[in-house]
């Protein structure tokens, strides 16, 4: 390099820097996740997260991860939570149980809210009493 010439050696065009505006690296990026990567943005990739990802790391990034993801919230178990409720051999058979104990329930098992008594509001054909809450005195029984 003793003679001056120096073209092309680590130095390249501004033009030839800037990356193609139709390419998008982090689209790239997420296509090449392994299977398991991929599993797990789709089971945890919510809108909310990905909204939070969208403030911390740009446009380009959640556009990217809009397809990704269900696409409502979703309510997280620990693990060891479900072991204990569905004991099996592994994890994976508990959360199996567990998914299919859920797939079983109809909406004949979620109880309704009161419609009188205790808990609820006074129905407006009961009769109304006099009678105090808690246990009765001795005498009376």
């Amino acid at each position: 390099m003793a003679n001056g010439n120096m073209q092309g050696v680590g130095m390249m065009a501004p033009e030839e820097m800037a990356m193609p505006k139709d390419e998008n690296i982090f689209s790239q990026k997420v296509e090449g996740l392994s299977p398991e990567s991929k599993n797990t943005l789709e089971q945890h990739l919510t809108p909310p997260l990905k909204k939070v990802i969208g403030e911390l790391f740009g446009n380009e990034v959640a556009s990217a991860l809009q397809e990704m993801g269900p696409d409502q919230p979703t309510i997280n178990v620990p693990v060891s939570i479900v072991a204990q409720a569905y004991p099996a051999q592994t994890i994976e058979e508990s959360v199996t149980m567990m998914g299919q104990d859920l797939a079983t329930k109809g909406k004949s098992d979620i109880p309704t809210p009161p419609q009188g008594g205790l808990g609820g509001e006074p129905m407006m054909d009961s009769p109304q009493t006099n009678v105090p809450p808690g246990p009765m005195p001795m005498g009376m029984v």
